[in-house]
């Protein structure tokens, strides 16, 4: 466990795509949580906690999220999300495939937007079902610190 910021202990987990998904599926009887998979990830926690945390922001369940939503859910757990401006006008609308060919390098947390979707990068893994290639484009590129 580790000591958060409010002087709360939190536990930190390194859960993958598939078994937060299957979490999500299974005990939440939720779809369309691609921000809720994406903000676990990068604030390594349970998916129990961002699907409350999204609640609490006024996401109803089976349900997706805007933009604006996402990076309050982050606030809460204390992190910053931060446009990385070099990185989104490399890749500005250019495919995910691009991305995954070179994220491998990339150290820290990432949130990848495209249209309808956002996932997250974890230390140069994509965490995400679009993972095997996508011609979405890419809209922006946020770190997350």
């Amino acid at each position: 466990m580790v000591n958060n910021f409010n002087g709360d202990f939190m536990k930190h987990y390194k859960h993958s795509y598939k078994e937060l998904a299957k979490i999500g599926r299974r005990y939440y009887g939720d779809t369309n949580f691609c921000s809720v998979l994406a903000v676990a990830v990068v604030a390594d926690i349970s998916y129990g906690k961002a699907f409350h945390a999204y609640k609490r922001e006024g996401r109803r369940t089976r349900t997706g999220t805007r933009q604006m939503m996402q990076h309050q859910v982050l606030n809460q757990f204390k992190l910053k999300s931060e446009r990385d401006f070099d990185k989104t006008d490399t890749y500005y609308r250019k495919t995910l495939n691009n991305v995954f060919k070179d994220c491998k390098n990339w150290t820290g947390r990432y949130l990848i937007y495209v249209s309808g979707h956002v996932l997250a990068i974890r230390d140069g893994v994509c965490e995400d079902w679009s993972a095997e290639g996508s011609r979405r484009k890419v809209i922006s590129i946020y770190k997350v610190s």
